[in-house]
C-alpha cells in the first residue's frame, strides 16, 4: 500500500508542474552565457591592467629621467648666469663710466628687481649693488661670489 500523500508533498508536486522545464533551460543557458562573457571580459580588463602598469612604469621613468635632465639644466644655467654676474661686476668696477652709458642707453630697464629683457638682465646696473673700494661685490639679496 502506498502512503497517503502529505499536504506538503502535494503543494510541492503541483507546484513543480507549474514550472516549465524549457524555460528553466533557456535561464540556465543564458546565465552560462554571460557568465562566459564576464570571464571573457575580466580576461580582457586583467590584460589591460597590465599592459597599463608596464606602460605606467617606462614613463615613470622616462619622467624622472627628463626631470633630471631638467634639474641638471637648470643648475648649468645658474652656475651661467651667476659667472656672467661675475663678470659684469668686475667690467663694472674696471670700466665704470663705459658701463654706466651702456646700461643708460639700453631700451629697457630692470624696474622691480626682474628684467623686462634679456639684454637688460645681463647689462643693467640696477640688479647689483656695486660697492665701493674695499668692500665685496655681491647681487642684491644675494652671497658674494
Amino acid at each position: 500500500m502506498d502512503p497517503p500523500d502529505s499536504a506538503s508533498r502535494v503543494f510541492c508536486g503541483r507546484f513543480l508542474s507549474m514550472v516549465n522545464t524549457d524555460d528553466v533551460n533557456a535561464i540556465i543557458l543564458a546565465q552560462k552565457n554571460m557568465l562566459d562573457r564576464f570571464e571573457k571580459t575580466n580576461e580582457m580588463l586583467l590584460n589591460f591592467n597590465n599592459l597599463s602598469s608596464v606602460r605606467l612604469q617606462q614613463m615613470s621613468e622616462r619622467f624622472m629621467h627628463h626631470t633630471r635632465t631638467l634639474v641638471d639644466m637648470k643648475r648649468d644655467l645658474d652656475s651661467i648666469f651667476r659667472r656672467i654676474r661675475t663678470l659684469k661686476g668686475k667690467l663694472a668696477r674696471q670700466h665704470p663710466e663705459a658701463f654706466s652709458q651702456l646700461c643708460l642707453s639700453l631700451p629697457y630697464r630692470m624696474t622691480d628687481g626682474h628684467a623686462h629683457s634679456e639684454s637688460a638682465s645681463l647689462w643693467s646696473l640696477d640688479a647689483f649693488h656695486l660697492p665701493g673700494p674695499g668692500l665685496s661685490h655681491a647681487p642684491m639679496g644675494g652671497k658674494a661670489f
